[in-house]
């Protein structure tokens, strides 16, 4: 494949607003990490974009995260949870660029909703 093709699907300069550093940490360590990330951005009312960091191969290393975490957050897009993402390509060992929408809005009080217990009903 052609090296101009296959780099505009990595993110080069991985620039994000934040980072998740899972050098280190075991599969399922890593896979707890992306979760509560996730959990907490959904009550956050804005966009934001990590880089999620990933341990380099090595000779005698075997497989490395970023199959199974790249699988995992495909399955994160799939229920809207993660808006992008993209693999990274860089010294540090690479990763991927996640970019995680705004979280819901809490539900508002209409008219509908019942009143609290104990309270007066209005005249």
């Amino acid at each position: 494949m052609d090296e101009r093709k296959l780099t505009r699907f990595l993110d080069v300069n991985s620039d994000a607003e934040y980072e998740l550093d899972l050098r280190g940490l075991d599969l399922p360590h890593s896979v707890a990490s992306i979760d509560r990330m996730v959990e907490r951005q959904r009550f956050r009312d804005d966009a934001r974009s990590v880089r999620i960091g990933l341990e380099p191969a090595s000779a005698g290393s075997g497989e490395t995260l970023f199959g199974p975490i790249g699988r995992h957050l495909v399955e994160l897009m799939k229920k809207g949870l993660v808006a992008k993402t993209r693999p990274i390509a860089n010294i540090d060992g690479g990763g991927f660029r996640v970019e995680l929408p705004a979280g819901k809005a809490p539900r508002e009080e209409t008219a509908s909703d019942p009143e609290p217990v104990g309270s007066e009903p209005e005249d």
